[in-house]
Parts: C-alpha cells; structure tokens; sequence
C-alpha cells in the first residue's frame, strides 16, 4: 500500500517503483522489452502488446521479456507482488503499467520486499558536539539504528554486501535535530564498521544552518507544509537531516561530502478542510549545501470516478503540460478481510495516452495469480494523481536520481461498490 500523499518521504520508499530506464533492444523485427524484478519476485506476471489482451508472461531468472513487432510501440506491463506487512495488515498489490518505446525498453522494477541484512557492529563518540544526545547509524536504503547515547557502541542491521555508513549526532529532542554528520565509506556488512575503530565526531564535523523556502503553498492548504531533507550517497544510503522546520535545514559538513552525493528536498501539504486533496513536489541536487527553495504545483480538484468495481479515472489536469516526464494514476484499495488490503494500481505514461484524460482499472482475474474485483457493498478507498517531473524514469515514481525533480497532485476518496 502507498503511503498516498501523508508523507512524500514514506511515499517514495513504500511505492513499487521502476527504478531505471533505458535504450532496451531494437531490429528489423520490432522491439524487445525487458524488465527486471528486484525486492522480491511477483507471483504472477503479464504482457499487452499494442491494444491486444493482455497475456500470461514467465518470470525467468528475475526477468519479464516481450516482443514488440515492427510498427508497434505501445505496451503495457502487470504483475501482482507477494504480500508484504502493512500498516496493521498484510497487502497484496497488483500494479499495471503502460508505457510506450519511447518512455523506454528496459527497466528494473521493485516489489519492495525486504533486503537481506547482516550486522553492522561498531562504537561512536559525538561527546565534543555540544548538544549531543545520541548518534544515529544508517546505511543503504536508510536501514540502521542508533547508539543510545552520545558515546557508546551500536549493532545494527543493514543490508548484506557495501555499505557507505553514516552516523549523525542529535540532540534530545522528540524529532531530534542533526548536529553533526561523518560517513564512513564502503564498509562490508556483517562486519565491523571502520575497521573496529571507535568513529570519533571532531568540531569539524558539525552541521551548518542553511535557509530552505517553499513556494506556491495553495490558498486553503496546510500552512507550513510537510518538509523533508535527506542526504543521499551515491551508493544508496540515505540519512534524514530534517523534518522540524520548513525554513531552514543542517546542511552536511564539507568533509563528509563526497563527489556523486546529493540532496533531497522534499514537501507536501493538504487541503485544511477536508485532507483529501494534496500536492508534493521532491528535487534533488548535488549543489546542495546552501540556501534552497522549492515551488509546489498548482493544486488539483477531483471529485473521483464514478463508482464501480473497476472505476474509470478522469483527468483533466494541466499543471504539468510540457514538462520532460508526465504520468497519470489510478489506485483502488479494498479490505478483504480485518488483517488484509488488496490494491490495483494503474500507471499511464502521457506517450501512452497520447492526449487520452481516462483510465480504467482493468479486470485481470482471468490471469492466474491476479486480483479479482471486490464484491458488491465493498468500501473502495480511491486514489488519483498526476505526476510531473525532468526525467521519464520520474513517471514510474523511481527515487528520484542525483539532478532533477518531481511533482505530484492527489485526490483521494472512497465509495461503496454497486
């Protein structure tokens, strides 16, 4: 289940995502594309190609592969992954994606299953930061924990294999501020962190406060919008350096910096009256360090489809119009049971629609493995956004990479189904 709009920064790590495109394969007999499962396998898989039905695909050593013949260049992908916890329940997603040639051949698309771990064993000692509480430890993908205190050692999981391992000292604040940062670079986990020697935080190491300002905050919408800051190395850790304050931020100390890193500023807010309508924008940057604004998109009203076991979004949206990377999306979600949700979400690229406002959830049940529609008297919980951003892989919702950004506009509801 996404997170939906009640928090960018969950919403990015929670959505199944198409996390890199690229030129795929071509020859005089049409296209080849190729798509490869990370975070877990799918329990089923299938193709469409061109405006054809969609077909039962094999999954093989992780990866789907189809065929486009000459002339063709829509396509469209569906999988089902397996069930992950969720919050208070186990959920089953189906996602469908379309897309043309042009958005791209070959992709890597993640069910967000949980990595392997291992232990990342070490100590730390942030006792000249003045203000000091704790000092927290993360690694790839923001998996990690803390010490405890300001001086003291940590175990903590993280992914198996490299890690860049950064620690940050806080204060003792319930959202704790970031005092200061060290990296640790290229660490193996299992294994012990900086080779069994304690990381020693010097006044070197300290944050700076630099101004963030957020613009275009909509009339009738939360004020001050949810901010967050992330420090992202380039090989894959993150750390949160703020979620207090939407006017300024602790920008990294330069000797933790490192060529490839970058900046993720991220921020959203809702409608006061009713929090069913939402807007968000994440920008990365790898001149980060100093002063940053950020502008959020034009609001977005949408009353939902009309309602069905298998509704039909509308779009009418234009906020977006010229920008690299546009793609329009339609979620239903539905309890089964007290402990399990069932989502099908469906992603059009704006190749794909070329110039079409609707999508409708399509009914895939024939296909083993795929959800059927829910029963008549259902609660359906619906969600309809617009994305826009500077790079095509944006319009799968990817994290998003080093330079660029991404914006979105959200409404959400419910119905009971007919």
């Amino acid at each position: 289940m996404r997170a939906s709009w009640q928090g960018l920064i969950i919403w990015i790590v929670l959505t199944v995502a198409i996390v890199g495109c690229g030129s795929g394969s071509s020859s005089n007999s049409g296209t080849t594309i190729t798509v490869k499962f990370t975070g877990g396998t799918p329990t089923a898989a299938a193709v469409q190609i061109g405006s054809a039905a969609f077909t039962a695909a094999s999954i093989q050593s992780g990866n789907v592969t189809l065929s486009l013949p000459m002339g063709t260049t829509q396509y469209a992908i569906a999988y089902v992954c397996p069930p992950v916890p969720g919050f208070g329940n186990t959920v089953t997603s189906e996602f469908i994606i379309e897309a043309t040639t042009q958005d791209g051949t070959t992709f890597t698309v993640s069910c967000q299953g949980s990595p392997s771990t291992g232990s990342a064993t070490g100590s730390a000692n942030a006792s000249l930061i003045a203000g000091s509480a704790n000092v927290f430890v993360r690694g790839n993908q923001g998996f990690g924990g803390s010490v405890g205190s300001n001086n003291g050692s940590f175990s903590v999981s993280m992914p198996t294999g490299t890690n860049d391992v950064a620690l940050a000292a806080v204060d003792g604040a319930v959202q704790p501020n970031v005092l200061a940062v060290r990296i640790v670079r290229s660490q193996t986990v299992p294994g012990a962190i900086n080779g069994g020697s304690p990381v020693i935080f010097a006044s070197t190491d300290a944050t700076t406060t630099q101004s963030l300002t957020v613009n275009n905050i909509p009339a009738g919408f939360v004020t001050p919008p949810a901010v967050g800051v992330f420090y992202n190395t380039t090989n894959g850790t993150s750390i949160l350096l703020d979620n207090n304050s939407a006017t300024s931020y602790p920008a990294v100390p330069t000797a933790a910096a490192q060529s490839g890193d970058f900046y993720t500023f991220e921020s959203n807010t809702s409608d006061t009256a009713t929090h069913n309508s939402a807007v968000g924008i994440t920008q990365t940057t790898t001149s980060g360090g100093g002063a940053m604004t950020i502008a959020l998109p034009a609001s977005w009203s949408f009353a939902g489809p009309a309602a069905a076991a298998l509704p039909t979004f509308t779009f009418n949206y234009t906020g977006f119009s010229g920008m690299a990377a546009v793609a329009q999306q339609g979620e239903i979600e539905w309890a089964p049971t007290l402990t399990t949700l069932s989502t099908i979400t469906v992603t059009a690229t704006a190749n794909f629609q070329n110039g079409a406002t609707t999508i409708t959830i399509p009914n895939l049940a024939s296909l083993s493995g795929f959800l059927a529609p829910a029963p008549s008297g259902t609660n359906i919980f619906w969600v309809a956004d617009v994305f826009g951003g500077t790079a095509q892989e944006f319009a799968f919702f990817a994290t998003p990479p080093a330079n660029g950004s991404l914006s979105f506009v959200q409404n959400r509801g419910n119905y009971t189904e007919p």
